[in-house]
């Protein structure tokens, strides 16, 4: 099955939380809209042109939900929100490692700041 989401639990409150997302997926050249202190989208390429072009343009897409677990722990949630299936096969195998890449570099991220205390992956 594939990796459809991801969830951190760390340590320190939401909007601590939601500065080291910020900070790694920037790092990462995502552009990053906060529909709320909550919830967010993280996007990179162009859906247009990976619609017109398929695998030959690539876009990119995860949503976030920050909760609080309470305990002084936050649960970060990041979804994979597109199959890459307008770029065909390749399209597919692309959106994967990328949600794979964006899970580790969050997880690095995390670690580095020292309030990393669970990494809970969901297949779909």
């Amino acid at each position: 099955m594939a990796q459809l989401t991801v969830d951190f639990v760390v340590t320190g409150d939401p909007q601590r939380a939601q500065a080291t997302v910020v900070t790694a997926l920037a790092a990462a050249q995502f552009r990053l809209t906060w529909e709320s202190p909550w919830s967010g989208v993280a996007e990179r390429g162009n859906k247009t042109m990976n619609f017109l072009f398929g695998a030959f343009a690539q876009y990119f897409k995860v949503d976030m939900q920050l909760t609080d677990a309470g305990d002084g722990r936050t649960v970060v949630r990041v979804v994979r929100s597109n199959s890459g299936a307008m770029g065909g096969v390749a399209g597919v195998a692309r959106i994967r490692k990328q949600f794979a890449a964006v899970a580790s570099a969050l997880e690095h991220a995390f670690r580095g700041a020292g309030v990393l205390v669970a990494r809970n992956d969901i297949a779909g």
